[in-house]
C-alpha cells in the first residue's frame, strides 16, 4: 500500500487511494458498458460509456462507505483509525490497536457487510422507482448493477475466513467462547488460508473451463491467503507476548544522538547498537525529534554518510507509536505494524521516555517467552 496518495478524510478519517484502482474501475466501466448497459451488446456508445464510468464510480464509493463505517463503529469503541486505503481488491481500514472485548469486535466487522446490503437495498429502491417512468435503460440498468455487485459484496465477505468480515466476526465469537483473542484469531486466520487457497485451485481449473476470468477468483484467492497467514504470524506472536509487560521486551535507555552530527560519525560509535535496536535523535536542547534506523542509513551510499545528518533521514516523533512500559507487550504488536514496522517510544508513569521497541525486539521477546526464558 505504499504506492497510494491521499485524497482527502471523511469525517476526520484520512483516505488514500493505491494506484490499482484505476485498474478496477477501468474493468467495472468496461463490464458495464460492453456487457450490462448498451443497447445493441458489444457496441457500446457515448451514453454507455458515460454511463459505465458513472457506475464504476459510485461503486468505488459504496467500498468507500464500507470502510468508513468499519472505521466509525471502531472509533465508537474507543480504537482509532490512522486511514483507509482503496485498491484493486476493496479497501483496508487501518487500526490502530484491537477492540477490547468480543462485542466490539463483532459489531466493527458485522458494520462492513450491513453497510454493503443497507446499500443494496437502496439502489434497488432506486432501480424500482426510476424504472416507473422509463422502463429499461441506462440509469436503471445502472442501479441494478450497483445493487446486485453491493449485495454479492456482502455476502462474500460474510465468509467465515479471515481477513474477510466473516473472518474477523468468528473471531469475536471464538475469543467470547474461548476468552482468549490470540487464540480465536488464529483459528480464523486458519480457516482464512484454507479458503484463499481453496479460491485459487478453483481460479487456475476454472481457466480451462470459463476462461480468463476465472483468473480474477485465483488472484483474490491469493490475496486472501497471503492476507491470512500474516494475521496468523500476527496472532501467534501476540500469543507468544501474552503475559508480558512492554518494559520486558524493550531496550531501556537507548543512547540519545544529537541530529546535527553526521551518519559517518554516529556508525563509528553506534554501529553495533544500532544493527540491534533504535538511536534517539534530539535536538540542541536534548529533546526527543525522532528515531535512526539502521534500515534508514542503509538506504544512503557510503559517500553520502559524511554529509548526511540524522535529523535528516530520523524518523520523525510525531510518526512513531509509543506506548508505556506498564501495558501488555502484545499490544505493541498492532501498533508497530499500523506504522509501517516503526518503532515505538516507551514512556514510564512520570513521561519520561524509558526505551523504545523494534519490531525485532518483539520477535525476539517472542521466541524467549515460548522457551521459557521471560516471565512477567
Amino acid at each position: 500500500m505504499k504506492q497510494s496518495a491521499r485524497v482527502g478524510t471523511v469525517r476526520g478519517i484520512a483516505v488514500d487511494v493505491h494506484w490499482s484502482v484505476l485498474l478496477i474501475v477501468a474493468l467495472f466501466a468496461w463490464e458495464l458498458a460492453e456487457y450490462q448497459l448498451p443497447t445493441h451488446p458489444g457496441h457500446p456508445g457515448t451514453a454507455d460509456w458515460v454511463a459505465a464510468v458513472v457506475g464504476a464510480i459510485v461503486l468505488l464509493l459504496s467500498l468507500l462507505a464500507h470502510e468508513v463505517s468499519h472505521a466509525l463503529v471502531a472509533r465508537h469503541h474507543g480504537v482509532q483509525t490512522r486511514s483507509i486505503t482503496l485498491f484493486v481488491f476493496g479497501g483496508v481500514t487501518q487500526l490502530e490497536g484491537e477492540a477490547h472485548t468480543p462485542k466490539a469486535d463483532f459489531r466493527i466487522a458485522a458494520v462492513g457487510p450491513a453497510t454493503s446490503a443497507a446499500l443494496a437495498g437502496i439502489f434497488r429502491g432506486a432501480e424500482a422507482i426510476a424504472s416507473v417512468p422509463t422502463g429499461h435503460s441506462l440509469a436503471v440498468a445502472t442501479l441494478a448493477w450497483l445493487w446486485e455487485v453491493n449485495l454479492l459484496l456482502a455476502a462474500f465477505n460474510l465468509f467465515p475466513a479471515a481477513p474477510l468480515d466473516g473472518g474477523r466476526i468468528l473471531r469475536a465469537a471464538l475469543w467470547r467462547h474461548w476468552g482468549n483473542r490470540s487464540r480465536a484469531a488464529i483459528a480464523a486466520a486458519s480457516t482464512g488460508r484454507y479458503f484463499g487457497l481453496t479460491l485459487v485451485v478453483l481460479g487456475v481449473l476454472g481457466l480451462f473451463y470459463v476462461g480468463i476470468t476465472a483468473l480474477w477468483a485465483a488472484l483474490i484467492g491469493f490475496f486472501l491467503y497471503s492476507g491470512a497467514v500474516a494475521e496468523e504470524q500476527v496472532a501467534r506472536l501476540q500469543n507468544a507476548l501474552a503475559g508480558l509487560a512492554v518494559r520486558r521486551v524493550m531496550t531501556p535507555d537507548p543512547p540519545a544522538v544529537r541530529g546535527t552530527a553526521t551518519l559517518a560519525d554516529l556508525l563509528e560509535t553506534y554501529q553495533r547498537r544500532l544493527r540491534t535496536s533504535a538511536l534517539i535523535v534530539t535536538d540542541v536542547a536534548g529533546s526527543p525529534t525522532g528515531v535512526l534506523t539502521a534500515r534508514a542509513v542503509g538506504k544512503l551510499r557510503t559517500q553520502q554518510l559524511r554529509t548526511t545528518t540524522a535529523d535528516h533521514v530520523a524518523i520523525p516523533i510525531t510518526l512513531l507509536p509509543t506506548a508505556r512500559t506498564d501495558e501488555p507487550a502484545s499490544v505493541l504488536v498492532e501498533r508497530v505494524l499500523s506504522h509501517d514496522g516503526r518503532p515505538a517510544l516507551v514512556f514510564d508513569g512520570t513521561g519520561r521516555l524509558a526505551g523504545v521497541v523494534t519490531s525485532t525486539d518483539l520477535e525476539r521477546a517472542a521466541a524467549y517467552a515460548i522457551g521459557g526464558s521471560i516471565e512477567g
